[in-house]
């Protein structure tokens, strides 16, 4: 079974680098690496000259993450593609081998479980029950390999600039797609990567407002924005298996103490 990996990239070189790193020492053998860079100016190019095991990039001006994404996409051609962008890595070096090596695989979607590093240290997150998919990703999109066969035919809508992934997850748990998880940590996501201001929430709002066919309502939004408030607050005094319950999330959720650095780790 092929393994398909694609990382999008912009003015990110040191991520970039930790994040090609981790694919190019995956034991899995058959695989396929695709890189999407969107112009950078601060040494990408130069340094995915120097790199010969990378089977496809390009650095070049794009319409923004899912353009990227979709551009990827267009070059696939392997059974299964998973996004690893600049700065995620994976778990460690035998995540391909340990899941694909295993067992064959037929599902649609297949999902596991993803740390999130927080400056020197992180959270281990379990993916929730799928029935969450109403309202938001169970699952960290960093942490999910798709069919490369579905992927090509619907790719990304662009239209949404943030949740467009969400977007396509959602669609696909309505159409009855075979989702599948994987007892595994695939990855180590870089928080760092996506702001979290006011502004860009309030984007998210509207365009999830869009995909449920609903309107916007400032009121309610300010009602999230408080209850989700509140669940950090509660998740910091509460037993993290009661958290984990209230989250519909599987139990083993925990704090992660030791540096995540991926040369410490693979």
């Amino acid at each position: 079974m092929k393994i398909s990996i694609i990382t999008i990239n912009y003015n990110n070189i040191e991520g970039l680098k930790q994040t090609v790193e981790s694919v190019l020492v995956q034991t899995y053998l058959n695989k396929e690496y695709i890189v999407i860079d969107g112009g950078s100016k601060d040494g990408t190019v130069d340094f995915l000259k120097s790199q010969n095991k990378i089977t496809y990039w390009v650095s070049e001006k794009d319409g923004g993450l899912y353009n990227a994404m979709n551009k990827g996409i267009r070059k696939l051609s392997g059974d299964y593609v998973i996004f690893m962008n600049s700065g995620d890595v994976f778990f460690d070096r035998n995540v391909l081998s340990d899941i694909f090596n295993v067992t064959d695989y037929n599902a649609d979607v297949l999902y596991g479980s993803t740390i999130y590093k927080y400056g020197n240290g992180g959270i281990l997150r379990k993916p929730r029950d799928l029935n969450v998919m109403s309202y938001e990703l169970p699952f960290c999109h960093q942490s999910c390999f798709i069919k490369c066969k579905l992927m090509k035919n619907i790719e990304y809508d662009e239209s949404y600039k943030l949740i467009a992934d969400y977007n396509f997850f959602y669609q696909g748990w309505k159409k009855n797609w075979h989702f599948e998880q994987i007892n595994k940590i695939v990855a180590i996501y870089d928080t760092t990567g996506m702001s979290a201001d006011s502004a860009r929430k309030w984007q998210i709002y509207v365009e999830r407002c869009k995909i449920h066919g609903k309107d916007t309502n400032l009121m309610f939004y300010n009602y999230l924005n408080i209850k989700t408030a509140l669940k950090c607050f509660l998740a910091k005094i509460i037993p993290v298996n009661i958290v984990d319950l209230m989250l519909h999330r599987e139990k083993g959720s925990n704090s992660v103490k030791e540096i995540l650095n991926f040369k410490q780790i693979k």
